[in-house]
């Protein structure tokens, strides 16, 4: 006996059904097209935004150069003009902080600051260039001191600054012989520069010493050593997980990738150390961290008046001409011995000229040199265009002018002209 379903003879709504179903399929293709045409474009606006913050961060690079040019060239010009008879009046007229200026102020572009309290005349001026600048996102420049630091490669030879010229004056020592760098005693004191660092953390902090009492900072100074000199032979490097760079420090953030740093060692060695090409420390610049690790005999008290001393500005320096028997009031350092001759005058462990020479001579075989203008500079931009920003970070040095020589051309002695060179650059 068979049994069979009824055929269904009634066929209504099957169209409508695949009615339903066909545009249903459309819309969701439909809706897929239109998601992945919004998701290029957001991407193609993206795209051209990020090109526009390049090129805007690239302008503030150059907008930075000019400035240090600007500085280095006006300082040039004032430290021939001081060497005269007007000398006094022109360091009067304009003092170095203010010519500094220049290039440590931070600029905003565009300007969306109050202006109301400005002259009629320079708030016009800010008012066009807002209106006709036409320029899309903004613009931070910051210029910052880099030889207020002690440089991390400044212990590898080709770094350390040159020997002093046989012609040169030998220094008051009974042998008269110049002190060269010496790369084994650099790293020896780099050693006892994190050590002293390190002890007055301690001194300071008690739940930092508890937690690192255990620290074996010669281990820590080590890993340093061998991260960035190949001549360096270290046991650590050997038996690390992570191969060691065995290069020069690009940026001191690379502490990071050694294994004894962490992120609260970092921010203790952050404020002192840097790195680049340069092994000069500022003192007009320098802040007590570096300054420690530098003349590590200063008390407290006695670093405290250092600061007063350099830092001291005011009526008194501005029209008065500034002799021998004046020297003494304070303000920014003019020259190198004039902060030898600070430290023989005001800190106790330098209390003759032996101990003054002997500092000179520790200067020079860790590859140090004292200078008082500002010869090397990190430069940080910040371009944004509506989501978009770009940040750049360069490091630029001063080169000092060459002599004047004479062209074949014309036979006159070429300008003297101090040029820029870019040590490092790179977007974030």
């Amino acid at each position: 006996m068979k049994f069979c379903l009824p055929l269904i003879k009634d066929k209504k709504g099957v169209a409508l059904f695949i009615v339903l179903t066909s545009m249903a399929t459309l819309a969701i293709f439909l809706g897929e097209i239109t998601y992945t045409a919004q998701i290029n474009q957001k991407l193609a606006y993206d795209r051209l935004d990020n090109v526009k913050a390049t090129a805007l961060a690239k302008s503030g690079f150059r907008l930075a150069l000019l400035r240090i040019r600007a500085y280095s060239e006006l300082r040039k010009t004032l430290d021939e003009a001081s060497k005269g008879a007007a000398g006094a009046l022109v360091n009067s007229v304009a003092p170095k902080e203010m010519i500094e200026k220049i290039w440590n102020e931070p600029i905003i572009i565009p300007f969306s600051g109050d202006i109301s309290m400005l002259p009629s005349t320079m708030r016009d001026a800010v008012e066009k260039f807002r209106k006709d600048s036409g320029m899309e996102g903004k613009l931070y420049i910051s210029v910052l001191s880099q030889s207020s630091k002690f440089n991390l490669n400044s212990y590898l030879s080709p770094f350390a600054p040159p020997l002093p010229s046989p012609s040169g004056s030998p220094p008051p020592t009974p042998t008269a012989t110049p002190v060269a760098f010496n790369p084994e005693e650099a790293r020896n004191m780099l050693t006892e520069q994190i050590t002293q660092t390190f002890q007055k953390k301690f001194d300071e902090d008690e739940t930092f010493r508890d937690t690192y009492r255990n620290l074996k900072i010669s281990d820590l100074a080590e890993d340093i050593l061998a991260w960035n000199d190949l001549t360096y032979d270290s046991m650590r490097a050997q038996s690390s997980t992570l191969p060691y760079k065995r290069g020069p420090f690009y940026d001191v953030s690379e502490l990071h990738f050694l294994p004894t740093v962490d992120d609260q060692i970092y921010n203790l060695l952050a404020p002192t150390y840097t790195a680049g090409v340069d092994s000069s420390i500022n003192v007009n610049k320098i802040q007590q961290p570096a300054l420690t690790a530098l003349v590590p005999s200063m008390t407290t008290e006695e670093k405290k008046k250092f600061f007063e001393f350099r830092d001291k500005t005011g009526d008194t320096q501005a029209n008065e001409e500034k002799t021998e028997e004046k020297k003494d009031e304070g303000g920014p350092f003019k020259t190198d011995e004039e902060f030898f001759t600070y430290l023989s005058k005001n800190v106790a462990s330098f209390n003759s000229p032996t101990k003054v020479q002997e500092f000179k001579d520790s200067l020079l075989k860790r590859g140090l040199t004292i200078v008082v203008d500002e010869s090397q500079f990190l430069v940080h931009i910040e371009a944004s265009v509506n989501q978009t920003k770009r940040t750049l970070e360069a490091i630029v040095t001063v080169l000092k002018p060459r002599k004047p020589s004479i062209t074949p051309a014309d036979s006159e002695p070429s300008k003297k002209r101090s040029s820029l060179k870019v040590v490092q650059m790179r977007f974030l």
